[in-house]
């Protein structure tokens, strides 16, 4: 199936948030995004994926109509539940599950793994999105997608060196606008537009 169709399946298919939680920041990944990681993913030969923060599941979906079986993982029950409800479900090589990233019910021992991730920006809770990646890293992840808040310099340093002591190297960089739909009552605008980056890190071979 061309990307195109793929674009407008996931959109049309994968669910909004019926309770969005404002402390969660819970806002759907463009499919356009979902689907770049999705191709990043199967391109490096990733036998596993798990999605962190899978909210109703848009780039869980998007692995698996790529062909990567994916874990999604969700804090939420009423995302999970948004996200079974997608007709995607029966036929995806997806298996969701409720925890938190902090806690992850998950062995470390996974060959040719790779997370992909869409976590909080940190408007309401700093650093979360740095908590999402510290988690990823834990699992010993091949490679490690990840949407971050802001466009700077000063950002993208500050992330790649967290990620470089933790035995990960930056291997691709990518800027874009995130659309954030108005979602609670505080929302004065149809649709907002913040910058954002994707973010691909690459596992260091440790030198003997």
């Amino acid at each position: 199936m061309k990307i195109s169709k793929l674009v407008i399946l996931l959109e049309r298919e994968v669910p909004r948030f019926s309770r969005p939680k404002r402390l969660l920041e819970q806002y759907r990944t463009p499919p356009e995004i979902a689907i770049e990681i999705a191709s990043w993913i199967r391109s490096l030969g990733c036998r596993v994926a798990i999605d962190l923060g899978a909210g109703t599941g848009m780039i869980a979906y998007a692995l698996s109509l790529l062909g990567t079986y994916t874990v999604a993982i969700e804090i939420d029950i009423d995302a999970l539940n948004d996200a079974a409800s997608s007709a995607l479900r029966p036929v995806a090589l997806t298996d969701f599950v409720q925890a938190d990233v902090e806690y992850l019910p998950l062995r470390e021992t996974i060959q040719s793994l790779c997370v992909a991730e869409n976590p909080p920006f940190g408007m309401y809770r700093r650093g979360i999105d740095t908590l999402f990646l510290r988690a990823a890293a834990r699992l010993g992840a091949e490679y490690i997608a990840s949407i971050h808040h802001g466009g700077s310099d000063k950002t993208l340093k500050y992330l790649r060196e967290f990620m470089r002591e933790r035995g990960y190297g930056l291997k691709h960089i990518e800027r874009f606008k995130f659309p954030i739909p108005a979602t609670h009552r505080s929302h004065i605008r149809h649709i907002y537009y913040v910058p954002a980056l994707l973010l691909l890190f690459e596992k260091r071979v440790r030198e003997t």
